[in-house]
Formats: structure tokens, C-alpha cells, sequence
């Protein structure tokens, strides 16, 4: 009588991402800091949405046509595991053939944000 299947309405709600911890910065022989970045780890299914909230628009201001928002479940998996300037691979974006960590990184993490059981995670374009 009624169809129970799970079927996705919203074909690109989810998508997978890949995000590159910040480790710190090395200096050249010029003495200009170099951001250094871990080995991209691949995070599975997470909603991610643009920035449309009136609050958030008004919030990021014209930072927000270029921001995306990830909700996420606040578990110990999770907990502490994202800072501000962690690059992401968002859009398709993969991490193959990198000579350098973060190098076709695509977006960075501009804010984290825990509440009671989720964390939101903000997302900044980055411009090449």
C-alpha cells in the first residue's frame, strides 16, 4: 500500500569532504611564515548548506555569499577535533596529487561553533 524505502528528496544534501588540521607555521630562509598542514582526512556525508539565515547573513555581512554552513552531530568523535584556518576540500574538491598539504584545499574553516547537540561549522572560500 505505501512505498517505506528511504528515498533522498534533496539529492545534494549531503557530500563528502576532506579537512586539513592546521599544524602550525615554518619560516623560510626569507624569515616569512609558512603555514604547514596534516594529511587530509576524509569526513563522510555531512549536510552542507549556504549561509542563508537572515541572522547569519547580517552576522558575516558580505563574507556570507562566499561561507557555507556544516551541521554536525556534537559526539566524541567530533568533539574538539576542528579549529579556525583547518583547510577543507568542499565542492568536489579532492586532495590527489598534492605536493603540498592543503594545496587544492578550496575553503577554510572560519568558525566552530559547539552547541548542545550539534556543532556548526563555518566555511570561507578561499580566492586563488
Amino acid at each position: 500500500m505505501y512505498n517505506i524505502n528511504r528515498t533522498f528528496i534533496f539529492k545534494n544534501l549531503y557530500q563528502n569532504i576532506y579537512v586539513s588540521q592546521k599544524n602550525g607555521t615554518k619560516e623560510d630562509y626569507n624569515h616569512n611564515e609558512i603555514p604547514t598542514y596534516a594529511k587530509p582526512e576524509l569526513y563522510r556525508r555531512w549536510n552542507i548548506q549556504y549561509v542563508k539565515a537572515e541572522s547569519e547573513v547580517l552576522e558575516f555581512g558580505e563574507n556570507a555569499p562566499n561561507m557555507r554552513v556544516a551541521v554536525i552531530p556534537y559526539t566524541s568523535q567530533y568533539a574538539n577535533k576542528f579549529t579556525e584556518f583547518d583547510l577543507a576540500y568542499l565542492d568536489g574538491a579532492k586532495p590527489d596529487g598534492e605536493v603540498v598539504n592543503g594545496q587544492n584545499a578550496n575553503y577554510r574553516i572560519y568558525s566552530v561553533r559547539p552547541q548542545n547537540n550539534i556543532i556548526k561549522i563555518y566555511f570561507l572560500k578561499l580566492t586563488k
